[in-house]
């Protein structure tokens, strides 16, 4: 976790657009992902929302759970399914392995993080390809959409690298 305030207000802002709640539409969300290379979404919430607008993402990083209420998945949702292990308030070396490895497959990935999943958004801005669309939610406002562009990369780089300590091989 953040051994700083400033460090830990940096990762409640947040990284992207953020669309309050009520303003997440489909039109809107098809408007901003419509030339995404990935579509990646973290969270439940966020890839249930996603789903629902009939729009399926590359990469969903969910816990089955949504403020610690267990939760289910939509049954018609086919996804290739990876496992990792994340505890609270980390970004642990395993669930960076996986989403890398999801990230590099041509088909649609789910990762079912035991533990906490909230997170591994940062690990993702920093190794999804340029040109993507990774999708968070802001608890109590709304969903973040964040177009990875190299600025982005950097920036969430640097903030792990702050923050938690990776040998320095992470990817760029």
């Amino acid at each position: 976790m953040p051994e700083s305030p400033e460090d830990f207000q940096k990762l409640k802002r947040p990284f992207g657009t953020l669309i309050p709640d009520k303003k997440v539409t489909k039109q809107k969300l098809s408007s901003l992902l419509k030339d995404a290379k990935k579509v990646i979404a973290v969270g439940d919430a966020t890839t249930e929302r996603l789903f629902g607008f009939g729009i399926i993402p590359d990469v969903a990083v969910v816990d089955g759970k949504e403020r610690r209420s267990k939760r289910s998945y939509p049954a018609n949702y086919q996804a290739q399914e990876i496992r990792c292990t994340n505890p609270a308030g980390v970004i642990s070396k395993q669930a960076v392995d996986v989403l890398q490895g999801a990230l590099k497959s041509r088909e649609a990935v789910r990762v079912l993080v035991e533990g906490e999943e909230d997170l591994l958004a940062l690990p993702l801005l920093v190794m999804a390809p340029e040109g993507s669309a990774v999708l968070y939610g802001q608890p109590l406002e709304g969903m973040v959409v964040v177009k990875i562009t190299t600025a982005k990369q950097k920036q969430a780089k640097v903030l792990m690298d702050r923050i938690f300590s990776f040998d320095k091989t992470f990817p760029a």
